[in-house]
């Protein structure tokens, strides 16, 4: 598995960013590096945990599960996003005007790293360009009350 890893990085270092975007640009290289390595590992995290709910494609369903494509709640509240991850959700929320009660599940097996990785491939997928998450961004998010 590490070995396909390594294979896909340095195919898309060598191709250029994986996601050519704002957001990638103004990284550092060390951080372009990160980037790119999380949004690979975060579509894995991402199809292994959250895709059933929110579909391959991000769009949620209908008003049962919100989307995550264009989501205006995501662009504005990282904080709240990762805590959503890591604890779960039972309260009511507005997604692009509309409102949503989810029942999303823990996600406590992932660690901050993961967190990080699954945010920033949602953050720059399906048109979505909301930026880079560090996985110490995650680990201040998770500490804030």
């Amino acid at each position: 598995m590490r070995l396909v890893f390594f294979i896909l990085l340095a195919f898309s270092m060598a191709c250029g960013p994986v996601r050519n975007n704002k957001a990638f640009e103004k990284l550092s290289y060390d951080d372009q590096k990160k980037y790119q390595k999380y949004l690979i590992l975060g579509k894995d995290l991402y199809s292994t945990n959250c895709a059933s709910c929110h579909q391959k494609d991000g769009r949620g369903l209908k008003k049962l599960i919100p989307p995550l494509a264009g989501s205006d709640y995501l662009q504005k509240y990282q904080i709240e996003s990762a805590k959503l991850i890591r604890h779960g959700a039972t309260q009511s929320i507005q997604v692009n005007g509309v409102p949503f009660t989810p029942t999303m599940p823990a996600h406590a097996h992932l660690s901050t790293l993961e967190i990080a990785e699954v945010l920033t491939y949602i953050n720059n997928s399906w048109g979505n360009e909301y930026g880079f998450v560090d996985s110490n961004q995650v680990k201040d998010y998770l500490e804030e009350n």
